[in-house]
Protein backbone atom coordinates (compact mmCIF):
# COMPACT_ATOMS: atom_id res chain seq x y z
CA UNK A 1 0.00 0.00 0.00
CA UNK A 2 1.02 4.06 -0.28
CA UNK A 3 2.03 5.87 2.20
CA UNK A 4 -0.49 8.00 4.03
CA UNK A 5 -0.55 11.44 2.20
CA UNK A 6 -0.28 13.33 5.87
CA UNK A 7 3.36 14.84 6.00
CA UNK A 8 5.10 15.13 8.99
CA UNK A 9 6.58 18.31 8.25
CA UNK A 10 4.89 20.71 5.35
CA UNK A 11 5.76 24.37 5.35
CA UNK A 12 5.05 26.10 2.50
CA UNK A 13 5.75 30.05 2.03
CA UNK A 14 2.97 32.46 1.97
CA UNK A 15 4.26 33.28 -1.49
CA UNK A 16 3.96 30.22 -2.80
CA UNK A 17 2.32 30.04 -5.96
CA UNK A 18 1.90 26.88 -8.46
CA UNK A 19 1.86 29.45 -11.30
CA UNK A 20 5.26 30.62 -11.05
CA UNK A 21 6.69 26.98 -10.91
CA UNK A 22 8.57 27.59 -13.89
CA UNK A 23 11.37 30.09 -12.01
CA UNK A 24 11.41 27.43 -8.75
CA UNK A 25 13.88 24.99 -8.65
CA UNK A 26 12.40 21.16 -7.06
CA UNK A 27 14.79 18.83 -5.32
CA UNK A 28 13.77 15.48 -4.65
CA UNK A 29 15.06 13.44 -2.02
CA UNK A 30 13.49 9.35 -1.99
CA UNK A 31 13.53 6.21 -0.91
CA UNK A 32 11.72 2.90 0.02
CA UNK A 33 10.97 4.24 3.69
CA UNK A 34 10.20 8.04 3.09
CA UNK A 35 10.72 11.08 0.27
CA UNK A 36 10.91 15.20 0.41
CA UNK A 37 10.91 17.64 -1.72
CA UNK A 38 11.81 21.69 -1.36
CA UNK A 39 10.89 24.27 -3.78
CA UNK A 40 13.82 27.34 -4.10
CA UNK A 41 12.21 30.34 -5.98
CA UNK A 42 15.18 31.24 -7.82
CA UNK A 43 13.22 35.08 -8.23
CA UNK A 44 14.57 35.91 -4.80
CA UNK A 45 16.55 33.46 -4.40
CA UNK A 46 14.45 31.86 -1.07
CA UNK A 47 13.70 28.49 0.06
CA UNK A 48 9.49 28.70 -0.31
CA UNK A 49 8.71 24.83 0.61
CA UNK A 50 9.70 21.79 2.22
CA UNK A 51 7.71 19.00 2.34
CA UNK A 52 8.51 15.37 3.69
CA UNK A 53 6.83 12.10 4.53
CA UNK A 54 7.59 8.94 6.07
CA UNK A 55 6.41 5.48 5.72
CA UNK A 56 7.10 2.03 7.56
CA UNK A 57 8.33 0.44 3.88
CA UNK A 58 6.56 1.22 0.42
CA UNK A 59 5.68 -1.63 -1.41
CA UNK A 60 8.00 -0.89 -4.00
CA UNK A 61 9.78 2.29 -6.28
CA UNK A 62 6.03 1.96 -8.08
CA UNK A 63 4.40 2.71 -5.52
CA UNK A 64 6.92 5.70 -4.40
CA UNK A 65 6.83 7.10 -7.63
CA UNK A 66 3.00 7.54 -7.29
CA UNK A 67 3.18 9.19 -3.87
CA UNK A 68 5.17 11.50 -4.89
CA UNK A 69 3.04 12.31 -7.78
CA UNK A 70 -0.07 12.69 -5.65
CA UNK A 71 1.73 14.94 -2.83
CA UNK A 72 2.72 17.60 -5.34
CA UNK A 73 -0.75 16.98 -6.96
CA UNK A 74 -1.80 17.83 -3.25
CA UNK A 75 -0.30 21.77 -4.32
CA UNK A 76 -1.26 21.72 -7.85
CA UNK A 77 2.64 21.14 -8.99
CA UNK A 78 2.60 17.26 -10.50
CA UNK A 79 2.43 18.53 -14.35
CA UNK A 80 4.12 21.64 -13.82
CA UNK A 81 7.23 22.65 -15.54
CA UNK A 82 9.99 23.49 -13.14
CA UNK A 83 13.16 25.48 -13.94
CA UNK A 84 15.39 22.57 -13.18
CA UNK A 85 14.63 19.05 -11.09
CA UNK A 86 17.41 17.58 -9.03
CA UNK A 87 16.51 13.62 -8.04
CA UNK A 88 18.51 12.67 -4.73
CA UNK A 89 17.85 8.82 -4.55
CA UNK A 90 18.21 7.59 -1.22
CA UNK A 91 19.48 4.03 -0.28
CA UNK A 92 21.87 2.24 1.07
CA UNK A 93 23.20 0.49 -2.22
CA UNK A 94 26.20 2.29 -2.98
CA UNK A 95 30.44 2.78 -2.00
CA UNK A 96 33.55 4.84 -2.76
CA UNK A 97 36.05 3.79 -4.99
CA UNK A 98 39.27 6.17 -4.82
CA UNK A 99 39.54 7.54 -8.61
CA UNK A 100 43.25 5.64 -9.68
CA UNK A 101 41.14 1.72 -9.03
CA UNK A 102 38.24 2.62 -10.58
CA UNK A 103 37.44 1.54 -13.57
CA UNK A 104 34.54 2.51 -16.11
CA UNK A 105 33.93 -0.23 -18.25
CA UNK A 106 32.48 -1.85 -15.07
CA UNK A 107 31.17 -0.02 -11.95
CA UNK A 108 29.15 -3.05 -10.79
CA UNK A 109 32.04 -5.05 -9.73
CA UNK A 110 32.35 -2.54 -7.15
CA UNK A 111 28.75 -3.22 -5.62
CA UNK A 112 28.95 -6.94 -5.94
CA UNK A 113 30.98 -8.20 -3.06
CA UNK A 114 29.17 -5.76 -0.55
CA UNK A 115 25.50 -6.12 -1.69
CA UNK A 116 23.01 -8.54 -3.31
CA UNK A 117 21.66 -5.33 -5.58
CA UNK A 118 18.12 -6.35 -6.35
CA UNK A 119 16.68 -7.41 -9.96
CA UNK A 120 15.80 -4.31 -12.26
CA UNK A 121 18.39 -2.08 -10.52
CA UNK A 122 21.04 0.29 -12.90
CA UNK A 123 24.13 1.06 -12.19
CA UNK A 124 25.39 5.14 -11.22
CA UNK A 125 28.95 5.91 -11.40
CA UNK A 126 29.78 9.83 -9.89
CA UNK A 127 32.69 11.56 -9.78
CA UNK A 128 32.37 13.68 -6.50
CA UNK A 129 33.50 16.96 -6.90
CA UNK A 130 35.49 17.41 -3.59
CA UNK A 131 37.60 14.22 -3.17
CA UNK A 132 38.92 12.00 -5.50
CA UNK A 133 36.97 9.02 -5.57
CA UNK A 134 33.93 7.89 -7.58
CA UNK A 135 30.76 7.04 -5.79
CA UNK A 136 29.25 3.97 -7.38
CA UNK A 137 25.14 3.38 -6.27
CA UNK A 138 22.44 1.57 -7.58
CA UNK A 139 18.80 2.04 -8.13
CA UNK A 140 16.00 1.28 -9.84
CA UNK A 141 15.84 1.62 -13.41
CA UNK A 142 11.93 2.03 -13.49
CA UNK A 143 11.81 4.99 -10.83
CA UNK A 144 14.38 6.23 -13.08
CA UNK A 145 12.62 5.76 -16.03
CA UNK A 146 9.48 7.33 -14.69
CA UNK A 147 11.32 10.28 -13.36
CA UNK A 148 12.86 11.27 -16.58
CA UNK A 149 9.49 10.60 -18.62
CA UNK A 150 7.88 13.25 -16.57
CA UNK A 151 11.30 15.63 -16.30
CA UNK A 152 13.27 15.03 -19.18
CA UNK A 153 16.20 17.29 -18.22
CA UNK A 154 15.76 16.29 -14.14
CA UNK A 155 19.48 15.42 -12.78
CA UNK A 156 19.24 11.85 -10.46
CA UNK A 157 22.51 11.13 -8.34
CA UNK A 158 23.02 9.53 -4.74
CA UNK A 159 22.35 11.41 -1.96
CA UNK A 160 25.69 10.39 -0.50
CA UNK A 161 27.27 12.60 -3.15
CA UNK A 162 25.29 15.74 -1.61
CA UNK A 163 26.34 15.22 2.40
CA UNK A 164 30.05 13.92 1.10
CA UNK A 165 30.62 17.06 -1.22
CA UNK A 166 29.31 19.50 1.58
CA UNK A 167 31.71 17.45 4.47
CA UNK A 168 34.69 17.69 1.79
CA UNK A 169 33.98 20.95 -0.08
CA UNK A 170 36.83 23.14 2.07
CA UNK A 171 34.73 24.67 4.35
CA UNK A 172 34.19 22.17 7.02
CA UNK A 173 36.24 21.53 9.73
CA UNK A 174 38.11 18.11 10.29
CA UNK A 175 35.75 15.62 12.43
CA UNK A 176 33.03 12.82 12.54
CA UNK A 177 30.05 13.84 10.34
CA UNK A 178 26.65 11.86 10.69
CA UNK A 179 23.60 12.14 8.60
CA UNK A 180 20.80 10.26 10.23
CA UNK A 181 18.02 8.87 7.56
CA UNK A 182 15.06 6.71 8.72
CA UNK A 183 16.62 3.04 9.75
CA UNK A 184 20.17 4.01 8.80
CA UNK A 185 22.91 6.83 8.53
CA UNK A 186 25.76 7.70 6.44
CA UNK A 187 28.98 8.49 8.51
CA UNK A 188 32.45 10.28 7.74
CA UNK A 189 35.78 11.51 9.04
CA UNK A 190 37.63 14.14 8.04
CA UNK A 191 40.83 14.33 8.82
CA UNK A 192 43.74 16.57 7.93
CA UNK A 193 41.06 17.85 4.88
CA UNK A 194 41.28 14.73 3.44
CA UNK A 195 38.49 12.07 3.26
CA UNK A 196 39.74 8.92 6.02
CA UNK A 197 36.53 7.11 6.13
CA UNK A 198 33.12 6.75 4.86
CA UNK A 199 30.37 4.47 5.38
CA UNK A 200 26.81 3.81 5.88
CA UNK A 201 25.52 1.44 8.77
CA UNK A 202 21.75 0.29 9.02
CA UNK A 203 20.33 0.19 12.97
CA UNK A 204 17.34 -0.72 14.84
CA UNK A 205 18.17 0.73 18.21
CA UNK A 206 19.61 3.34 19.95
CA UNK A 207 22.30 0.75 21.16
CA UNK A 208 23.17 -0.46 17.45
CA UNK A 209 23.35 3.50 16.39
CA UNK A 210 25.76 4.18 18.82
CA UNK A 211 28.26 0.80 18.45
CA UNK A 212 28.62 1.13 14.84
CA UNK A 213 29.79 4.72 15.35
CA UNK A 214 31.57 4.63 17.83
CA UNK A 215 33.24 0.97 16.35
CA UNK A 216 33.89 3.20 13.38
CA UNK A 217 35.60 6.12 15.27
CA UNK A 218 37.79 3.61 17.39
CA UNK A 219 38.90 1.51 14.20
CA UNK A 220 39.94 4.80 12.56
CA UNK A 221 41.83 6.55 15.35
CA UNK A 222 39.58 9.27 16.61
CA UNK A 223 38.35 9.00 20.34
CA UNK A 224 34.87 10.85 21.11
CA UNK A 225 37.30 13.11 23.76
CA UNK A 226 38.98 14.83 21.67
CA UNK A 227 37.26 14.62 18.31
CA UNK A 228 34.02 16.94 17.78
CA UNK A 229 30.69 14.68 16.01
CA UNK A 230 28.42 16.82 13.72
CA UNK A 231 25.17 15.80 12.91
CA UNK A 232 22.27 16.05 10.65
CA UNK A 233 19.08 13.99 9.29
CA UNK A 234 16.44 13.04 11.23
CA UNK A 235 17.43 13.89 14.31
CA UNK A 236 16.92 16.15 17.32
CA UNK A 237 19.17 17.30 19.87
CA UNK A 238 16.47 16.02 22.72
CA UNK A 239 16.68 12.21 21.65
CA UNK A 240 17.35 9.22 23.14
CA UNK A 241 20.33 8.18 20.40
CA UNK A 242 21.99 11.48 21.23
CA UNK A 243 21.78 11.04 24.97
CA UNK A 244 23.22 7.72 24.75
CA UNK A 245 26.38 9.14 21.84
CA UNK A 246 26.79 11.65 24.14
CA UNK A 247 27.62 9.34 27.27
CA UNK A 248 31.32 8.71 24.51
CA UNK A 249 31.31 12.14 22.90
CA UNK A 250 32.35 15.17 24.44
CA UNK A 251 31.62 17.31 21.55
CA UNK A 252 28.36 16.69 19.97
CA UNK A 253 27.46 19.33 17.29
CA UNK A 254 24.42 19.91 14.64
CA UNK A 255 24.65 21.13 11.11
CA UNK A 256 24.38 24.77 10.71
CA UNK A 257 22.71 27.25 7.81
CA UNK A 258 25.35 28.19 5.83
CA UNK A 259 22.84 31.28 5.10
CA UNK A 260 23.91 30.77 1.28
CA UNK A 261 20.03 31.77 0.09
CA UNK A 262 17.21 33.03 2.32
CA UNK A 263 14.96 30.50 3.92
CA UNK A 264 11.21 31.34 4.02
CA UNK A 265 9.71 32.22 7.51
CA UNK A 266 7.47 29.59 7.45
CA UNK A 267 10.15 27.14 7.77
CA UNK A 268 11.30 28.47 10.99
CA UNK A 269 10.00 25.71 12.82
CA UNK A 270 11.83 23.07 11.14
CA UNK A 271 15.21 22.20 12.19
CA UNK A 272 17.47 23.16 9.95
CA UNK A 273 19.34 19.35 10.36
CA UNK A 274 15.95 17.68 8.65
CA UNK A 275 16.08 19.29 5.74
CA UNK A 276 20.02 20.08 5.27
CA UNK A 277 20.66 17.57 2.27
CA UNK A 278 17.75 19.11 0.33
CA UNK A 279 19.26 22.81 0.72
CA UNK A 280 22.43 21.56 -0.45
CA UNK A 281 21.72 20.34 -3.18
CA UNK A 282 19.53 23.23 -4.18
CA UNK A 283 22.80 25.17 -4.08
Amino acid sequence: MTASLNPYISHFDEEFDAEKSSRYRLTIQCSLDGLSFALLDTGNHRLVAVECYLSELFADNNYLFRTLEQALEAKDLNNRHFQMVTCLIDNRFCTLVPEPLFNKAEPTQYLDFAFQIPEGYTVLSERLASTPCYLVSAHSKALQDKLLSKWGNASIMHSSCVFINNVMDGTASDGVYVHVHNRDFDMLIKKDGKLLFFNNFKFNTKEDFAYFMLFAMEQNGISGQDTAVCFSGLIRPASDIIDLCGRYVKDIRFVEDPHVFQVSPSLDKVPFQYYFILYQALR
